[in-house]
């Protein structure tokens, strides 16, 4: 994807988005003026199994009744979620910190979240598979913190993302919300 994609954290944020979506240029065409409120993203999360909850809200850019738009639509989402992943950023991070800190055989059977072992081994390779875009990210923001040569590289990853969002609760959301791109 080129263009950067939109998040926000909390409903004061979405609220001043809101307020600036018709001066705002589509990321597709860049008209400004053709933007609307086209709906919610919805899906599953950690805490609510059976119930979906609000993950992002959907622009469109209107071409109808004359207006100069593309007729394409985008998501703004919320930081504290995971693309195609029914784990919130802070879950993600628990999962990331217990797997670099006790390994990940440990993590899995320790894990508290509804998603089975494969699901988490899948999210495991999905991050270390991932981890040059993510460094190459943070690089851009902070350099590397110093580690003794003995860590893995996984474990590199998880300091330089906390070094770059020290005073952060979720580095993960931080990081998305911030550099405006997903973390995996």
């Amino acid at each position: 994807m080129d263009d950067p994609q939109w998040f926000y954290r909390n409903d004061d944020e979405w609220n001043v988005f809101v307020e600036q979506l018709k001066y705002t240029a589509c990321p597709h065409c860049k008209v400004v003026g053709a933007l609307i409120q086209h709906g919610f993203l919805y899906g599953f999360d950690e805490n609510h199994t059976k119930q979906q909850t609000h993950r992002a809200h959907r622009i469109f850019c209107s071409n109808r009744q004359e207006l100069p738009g593309c007729g394409h639509t985008f998501s703004v989402w919320l930081a504290d979620t995971i693309r195609r992943l029914s784990l919130t950023a802070a879950g993600l991070w628990r999962f990331l910190h217990d797997a670099v800190a006790d390994g990940i055989l440990a993590a899995i059977r320790d894990s508290t979240c509804h998603l089975s072992d494969r699901t988490l081994r899948r999210l495991w390779r999905r991050f270390r598979h991932g981890q040059s875009h993510i460094r190459t990210t943070l690089a851009e923001r902070c350099p590397p913190p110093q580690l003794p040569s003995a860590h893995r590289p996984e474990a590199q990853t998880l300091a330089h993302l906390q070094a770059a969002f020290p005073d952060a609760p979720c580095p993960i959301a931080a990081f998305q919300h911030t550099l405006r791109t997903f973390f995996v």
